[in-house]
């Protein structure tokens, strides 16, 4: 009680020294007292609400990395002086932008209700018009699924709408969202971005966008399709939750593709909407997108989802709708080798010369936004397509493309663990294989992306009957896209490998390292894919007379589905 009251007069009179100004704060003895009596310091809220993680050597450390998040000089570390220092700043008699109380919000409401205070309405013209303008009522989580040509969206990606008040599948795309994402250079190569994404060597910040935006990043230009998972949150959790993202806003994180990512900062707004969930806490060194869907579901916080395909998913659904001859005109009216005027085309029944012109126009917008060719390129052929299709009154006819049976978050967990036995030279063994994560080849596909593989940290182990212990393979890293080519999408499949590995025979096999790149080409044959491509593999290690050996050649192989 003294201790409480001591520190009470010490912050007192701190106020009075600092900001002489300022009008002193009610009873603020008591309100330390109360706050230490119910232990706030250490609060599941408070905690979120700073980003609080208790450090392994004991007591606490924010992962925020920016000293603008702070009110007490102490405050990174120390739960307990930040919140002495909020209340004695938060509370302060003041109104606009220019009080404290305006840049945290959330922070200020949480420890209002905490200590059942009754303070005048805090009037804050800048956050109030942000906060009306978003007009938020609920909350969904968007989940882009894996690009695995673009490094920082290999495993997906994660964020959050804002939803509206009597929001329709129409005005929906007008809603706003809430991204986290690195602030990468512009100038730096994809291997690069790779290298400082995995040393948080980018600082990460949460930024506000309209949902058409995203949208037209990840289902246009990058192809993926989107899963929209809608949560069952209260609307005083969903106010809660716009509070703190304004709190962020200008805040610097360190970015860390593997584990501060995208999808587990969003996790810490979710924690500090809802106390006690606890869902960050789940993710301490790895985090994948698909994973902290998977938290949410267990969490009993999704109330019902929604697919929808991409710009390339819709067209390989109306496409494999179309005839061998409609096909054929589709691809010559895209490529402008046939004209809609053609009459052997106007033999063909209004409906089918529709489906042909629509599969025409997607087909050459797809190629247009997948090369990011200018706005011009095709502008010719576009309005032609366009002019001969609104001639017709007739519908094409497609049906929509089938909502998968599987969603990303029901697939294989990312972790596998595998045991075998064998013999080498005569003698025996048994093998243990490890994966950290993702996807292979072989694994099951539903909820993945047929023909993708990535793998870090797989390794195998064996156990000599002589009682030989030795690490038999490690990949760091094994990525392939074996991506079908047909009429209208023409990918190269590639690869690349990285690790060490033993391919000498005898009994000595020392373990060298290798580098692998494979490039070529992958098609839909007798229900599966066949693929060929030109592979070469780098190897390095003392058994080898010249230090390192380069092997070429060609790579065949035929997946099942």
């Amino acid at each position: 009680m003294v201790r409480n009251v001591l520190l009470g007069l010490l912050i007192l009179a701190a106020s009075s020294s600092s900001a002489p100004a300022a009008a002193p704060i009610p009873d603020l003895v008591n309100l330390v007292h109360r706050a230490s009596t119910l232990g706030l310091a250490r609060d599941s809220g408070w905690l979120s609400l700073l980003h609080y993680r208790a450090a392994p050597l004991g007591g606490y450390h924010s992962e925020a990395d920016d000293p603008a998040f702070f009110l007490s000089s102490d405050g990174p570390v120390d739960p307990q002086a930040e919140l002495d220092a909020s209340l004695r700043i938060l509370f302060q008699p003041a109104t606009g932008d220019e009080h404290p109380a305006c840049r945290f919000p959330a922070r200020r409401h949480w420890l209002q209700q905490r200590l059942r205070l009754t303070v005048p309405e805090l009037h804050c013209p800048e956050f109030d018009t942000w906060r009306d303008r978003l007009s938020a009522r609920g909350v969904s989580l968007i989940f882009p699924t894996a690009y695995i040509n673009g490094p920082s969206s290999m495993f997906g990606h994660t964020f959050l709408r804002l939803d509206r008040a009597n929001q329709t599948a129409d005005n929906v795309l007008l809603s706003y969202t809430i991204n986290y994402s690195a602030k990468a250079n512009e100038d730096d190569s994809e291997l690069a971005y790779a290298y400082r994404g995995l040393l948080g060597g980018y600082p990460g910040q949460v930024a506000v966008q309209p949902y058409y935006e995203k949208i037209k990043e990840y289902r246009d230009w990058e192809n993926r399709d989107i899963w929209e998972y809608r949560l069952d949150l209260k609307p005083d959790e969903v106010d809660q939750l716009v509070r703190h993202a304004w709190e962020l806003l200008p805040i610097r994180f360190d970015y860390y593709f593997m584990s501060e990512n995208c999808s587990y900062r969003l996790l810490g707004l979710l924690d500090a909407a809802r106390p006690g969930l606890g869902l960050s806490e789940r993710f301490r060194y790895r985090t994948i997108p698909v994973d902290t869907v998977r938290a949410l579901v267990a969490a009993g916080l999704v109330r019902e989802t929604q697919y929808r395909p991409s710009a390339a998913t819709l067209l390989k659904s109306n496409t494999g709708q179309l005839g061998s001859v409609e096909l054929r005109w589709a691809e010559a009216l895209a490529q402008e080798t046939a004209s809609a005027d053609d009459p052997e085309f106007r033999t063909l029944p209004p409906d089918r010369r529709a489906a042909a012109l629509e599969t025409a126009y997607d087909g050459l917008r797809y190629r247009s936004l997948h090369e990011r060719l200018p706005r011009d390129a095709n502008a010719k052929t576009s309005y032609a397509l366009l002019k001969a299709r609104s001639a017709l009154k007739e519908s094409a006819g497609f049906a929509p493309p089938p909502t998968p049976a599987i969603r990303d978050d029901q697939g294989h967990r990312p972790d596998r663990f595998g045991a075998g036995i064998g013999f080498l030279a005569g003698q025996a063994y048994g093998e243990l294989s490890l994966r950290s994560n993702y996807h292979d080849l072989t694994d099951p596909w539903p909820g993945y992306r047929q023909g993708a593989q990535i793998k870090f940290l797989d390794a195998n182990l064996r156990f000599y009957e002589d009682r030989r212990f030795r690490l038999e393979r490690f990949d760091l890293v094994s990525i392939r896209s074996l991506s079908p080519r047909d009429r209208f999408f023409t990918p190269l499949s590639w690869g690349v490998e990285a690790g060490a590995r033993r391919r000498l025979p005898g009994t000595a096999r020392p373990l060298m390292g290798y580098l692998s790149g494979e490039v070529g080409w992958s098609r839909e044959l007798v229900g599966g894919l066949a693929f060929a491509t030109a592979a070469a593999s780098f190897e390095a290690g003392e058994s080898l007379k010249s230090g390192a050996d380069l092997g070429l050649g060609p790579r065949l192989g035929w997946l099942y589905w």
